[in-house]
């Protein structure tokens, strides 16, 4: 993927550590300028990608290095203590969250909510760094809560609302495992003219990517997007007597034949 390299000075050696969680954030604001400059002009913080609005991933630190993003401390009392945690993986082991973590910030101003490009950047950010963490250390990163996670699980004392009530954990993982949900207003087959269109409406977290299955039967185009809904112009461009089927994200909706 397209990854624009903003290195920070702020992080650590991992040492004999190795990642195999990524946790997310987000930003006090809706500008990644601020979130760069934080991390690249200040010496307090860092993270390892920033993804901004529109879906531009930044990095700022080494996968192979510790930003400073998740740390816990080791002492009773402290803040914020890694006994705390709402992770099991975290509390048992007692050390700077930062030393196994990956850490993700996305622009945002709060809540948590993630435009459609940005929610599409950061499943394939996070199949990058899975991607990454296996080559470089071996280590496959589990696909679940406890492994994809956000600040308000390591730190939940200091950081209650990071990244937000309403960032997409499940529609990330889901996207991780290519499960995306699409839903069609048409699920029928259906007979056309030579020439004729069809509009069809797509419900989806993310851009759905739609094909056709058989090359010249069919052409699509998107009309319009209106949140999650994706309006996609179906036209019959083949012969009539041929037919082709509609996917969506590899998943069959219908066909159509051309009369």
């Amino acid at each position: 993927m397209n990854i624009i390299q903003k290195p920070s000075k702020n992080f650590n050696s991992r040492g004999a550590w190795a990642p195999n969680m990524i946790v997310n954030h987000i930003t006090g604001g809706n500008k990644v300028s601020m979130a760069l400059n934080e991390f690249t002009v200040n010496d307090r913080a860092s993270a390892h990608f920033v993804v901004d609005l529109d879906g531009t991933v930044y990095q700022c630190v080494d996968i192979r290095q510790a930003a400073w993003g998740n740390g816990t401390t080791t002492k009773p009392g402290n803040n914020p203590y890694s006994g705390d945690s709402k992770l099991k993986t975290v509390r048992d082991r007692k050390v700077n969250a930062n030393l196994y973590t990956v850490s993700i910030e996305h622009v945002n101003a709060g809540g948590g909510v993630l435009t459609a490009p940005q929610l599409a950047a950061s499943i394939e950010l996070h199949k990058y760094i899975i991607s990454e963490v296996k080559r470089i250390y071996g280590i496959t990163i589990p696909i679940d809560r406890e492994h994809i996670t956000g600040h308000c699980y390591i730190a939940p004392k200091t950081k209650p609302c990071c990244p937000g009530a309403c960032f997409p954990y499940d529609a990330i993982i889901a996207g991780i495992k290519g499960q995306i949900e699409v839903k069609s207003d048409t699920t029928c087959d259906m007979v056309m003219r030579q020439g004729a269109t069809y509009q069809l409406k797509l419900t989806s977290v993310i851009p759905p990517v739609v094909t056709v299955g058989t090359a010249g039967v069919l052409t699509q185009e998107l009309v319009r997007q209106s949140g999650n809904d994706y309006y996609i112009k179906i036209t019959a461009a083949g012969k009539p007597g041929t037919g082709a089927g509609v996917f969506a994200n590899g998943k069959k909706l219908f066909a159509v034949n051309i009369k």
